[in-house]
């Protein structure tokens, strides 16, 4: 006899689902043991797949397993008796939702089957934003907050979401509305932004005091409900500290590639950046703790960025796969999107003041330059020398100028600044049919946003499709 026994029970009071039961009889007599089997798989509904390294445990036993790549599990030799199955996995923690099956009775010489499914994105999203949706906007942004060093929920802490809506028509031209939504995280850690559109790209961080995340990347697809779920890792360390006892080691993967050697990985907003090996491997010791972002970049391939959560109770291991960059000759209705996307990062805004030099996506589509160096060597005020295979970049505007030494240059690449391993190695991590716009400070009307500790140094900001990407190319 084959018992059909699957159950999905919520941690949030009120719901939960329960399968149907049902029975049917094998098609051949099994040798008889006395013994029974527990079989069974666990779906994903919110991703619409299989939940794959799942924990799985018989409640009573010490038996435990983990899902395969199909979700599948299965117990054999269990003596007979009443049972009831377990799982566990990260997304069921961030979710605040826990999977069982009710008890049930597995006899000898039987196979029972337990199917057990997170709920979809809409269940799920009306459960934890009931009475919060605006009758438009059903997607939401749910999680945990935990304290990096003890991973136990950070209560108090301030969980935003920001980003900007564009929205182009005859009567208002281009105009760019920035939002900003947050939530308070409970005792346990949790929160849940509700109301939110779909179709956007969008910044996750959470704040406590002077502890700060990183911006952790969000993407929300078109469905009419869209849940995007994370668990947010906060150093309660005043997040000025750029170092600490977590580590990360991974791969960088170039895609077509028969070698990964040479490619550049940064952690955003430190000083810390390596190099990969013959393998693409690469390891960062000494880092922060937190949900932080490492960017990815390698000349010919598209950049990548990947959240990582580290801590020091271990360290974590990642993989990045850089996609091969193709450069397309921009038509104008491309140009004109890539234009509202230079809006939205600020560089037309600043132009208008007149206070540095820019150079848009025409002035350097018409350059069709391979490097870097192809584009500045067309700005007044930068020099650019070349000795064998490099060049370097310097200033005529320099505090040494009067001696006809070179001054010197801060870069600032999407918006970030620039961490050289050794001078004038922006060229080989960036080639010239990437750049979209330009923009050139001397230290005199450098914006607030570009000033650093080199304040006497000619501010360089370079935009790249990755960042100023066409508003279709989602």
């Amino acid at each position: 006899m084959v018992g059909l026994v699957a159950a999905v029970a919520l941690g949030i009071p009120g719901v939960t689902l329960v399968a149907q039961q049902q029975t049917t009889t094998p098609p051949t007599a099994a040798a008889k043991t006395g013994k029974a089997e527990i079989a069974g798989l666990v779906v994903d509904s919110l991703h619409g797949g299989f939940l794959r390294g799942a924990d799985v445990i018989i409640e009573g036993t010490n038996a435990n397993t983990v899902t395969d790549s199909a979700g599948r599990f299965a117990f054999e030799g269990l003596p007979p008796g009443t049972y009831r199955v377990g799982v566990f996995h990260p997304l069921l923690d961030t979710l605040g939702i826990s999977l069982a099956t009710k008890p049930f009775h597995a006899s000898a010489d039987s196979t029972n089957i337990a199917i057990l499914g997170v709920p979809s994105a809409a269940t799920l999203i009306r459960t934890a934003c009931s009475g919060r949706s605006n009758g438009q906007n059903n997607s939401a942004v749910i999680g945990h907050v935990n304290e990096s060093e003890t991973l136990r929920p950070v209560s108090g802490a301030e969980v935003s979401i920001a980003w900007i809506e564009l929205e182009a028509s005859k009567e208002v031209g281009l105009r760019q509305t920035p939002h900003l939504m947050s939530d308070t995280t409970n005792a346990a850690g949790a929160f849940e932004i509700c109301g939110l559109p779909n179709s956007m790209d969008a910044t996750l961080k959470a704040r406590k005091g002077m502890a700060v995340t990183s911006e952790i990347p969000v993407t929300l697809g078109d469905s009419p409900s869209e849940l995007f779920a994370r668990t947010l890792v906060l150093s309660l360390a005043d997040s000025g500290v750029k170092v600490g006892a977590a580590s990360v080691s991974g791969r960088v993967v170039l895609e077509g590639s028969s070698t990964n050697a040479g490619s550049r990985v940064e952690l955003v907003g430190t000083n810390v950046v390596v190099l990969t090996n013959d393998k693409g491997e690469f390891t960062m010791t000494n880092l922060p703790s937190g949900s932080q972002v490492l960017l990815a970049r390698h000349i010919g391939y598209g950049a990548a960025t990947v959240s990582v959560d580290l801590s020091p109770r271990e360290p974590r291991n990642v993989t990045i796969t850089l996609p091969k960059f193709v450069a397309l000759m921009d038509p104008v209705l491309v140009m004109a999107r890539r234009n509202a996307s230079l809006d939205r990062v600020g560089f037309s805004q600043r132009k208008k003041s007149g206070t540095g030099i820019f150079l848009g996506p025409e002035q350097i589509e018409r350059m069709h330059p391979n490097s870097v160096s192809d584009i500045l060597r067309n700005v007044r005020g930068l020099r650019v020398t070349y000795n064998g295979m490099h060049s370097s970049v310097s200033s005529r505007r320099g505090i040494n100028s009067f001696r006809n030494t070179p001054g010197c240059v801060r870069y600032f690449l999407d918006g970030v600044p620039w961490l050289s391993n050794t001078p004038g190695d922006i060229e080989s991590f960036v080639s010239g049919n990437e750049v979209v716009a330009v923009e050139v400070y001397n230290s005199a009307n450098t914006p607030a946003q570009y000033m650093t500790e080199m304040g006497t140094c000619t501010t360089i900001v370079l935009w790249t499709r990755f960042k100023v990407r066409d508003i279709d190319d989602k």
